[in-house]
């Protein structure tokens, strides 16, 4: 297998993972921009305007569903984040006090970082002041949740709060040397497609490779000259040991992704 080929597979990937990732930013064709899809928070503006709510979709989100025709709220919901990777919808409640309100940023923030917790409760104590911050997760709602609201101590608005996000913590920046940074983003490609489903990885790919067809000439001679420069220093990086594993690395990775492991 030529490292130049491995290269170029994986650069399409990359660019077709990275895109679905962003929602979608790179140029769309005509048959995209006309299947009715619109960007995901002007969807939720329409259903926030018909059902008389506040919804909230986090900033990064730019993918693009086909508006709701749904008759209740939930079900409406449901379906903008039916198709949206990763993307779930939440009815969050804040402290009621008077005279201030939440930021959007705020809510978002708290929902997202209450989702990360992967301990199924915990409690956090200051001995010093005497107070604590508590989380249990998945705690059973009372069917008369929204009427004990604001006898709770402290009060809590009964009045809901529909947030849109990804919950999932954003990938960490690229660190070192541009060779480290290079082998970073392998990294993530690798993760990111044992994640897929074949479909899923076939589907990527594809969209990749057409990007990388449709790119500008002058733009991808550089991108290649590039990578493969990149991909050079960082071989010569590597021990003997180091490069025996990536070369089965680099079988394993055509023959379970790409169908074939010829060299």
């Amino acid at each position: 297998m030529k490292m130049r080929t491995m290269w170029l597979v994986g650069l399409a990937a990359l660019m077709a993972l990275s895109g679905a990732q962003t929602g979608g930013r790179t140029q769309r064709s005509a048959t995209q921009k006309d299947d009715g899809r619109i960007p995901i928070a002007q969807a939720a503006q329409e259903v926030a305007q018909k059902f008389k709510v506040q919804i909230i979709v986090d900033p990064a989100l730019t993918v693009r569903v086909l508006p709701t025709q749904a008759d209740t709220l939930e079900k409406a919901l449901d379906e903008l984040v039916a198709n949206a990777r990763d993307v779930v919808w939440r009815k969050v409640y804040t402290n009621k006090v008077l005279g201030v309100e939440p930021s959007p940023e705020q809510i978002l923030s708290a929902v997202r970082a209450l989702l990360s917790i992967e301990l199924g409760g915990v409690i956090v104590v200051n001995p010093r002041s005497a107070t604590l911050n508590s989380f249990v997760a998945n705690y059973p709602a009372p069917q008369n949740l929204e009427a004990t609201l604001e006898q709770m101590q402290p009060p809590f608005s009964a009045k809901p709060v529909y947030v849109i996000l990804n919950p999932r913590p954003q990938q960490p920046a690229l660190r070192g040397t541009p060779a480290e940074q290079f082998a970073q983003l392998q990294q993530q490609l690798f993760d990111l497609l044992a994640k897929m489903s074949p479909e899923e990885r076939s589907q990527a790919l594809r969209a990749g490779m057409q990007m990388w067809m449709n790119a500008d000439p002058n733009l991808r001679n550089q991108m290649i000259f590039e990578g493969m420069r990149l991909s050079f220093e960082y071989w010569q990086s590597l021990t003997p040991e180091q490069q025996r594993e990536m070369i089965e690395m680099g079988r394993k990775f055509f023959e379970q992704y790409m169908g074939g492991g010829g060299y």
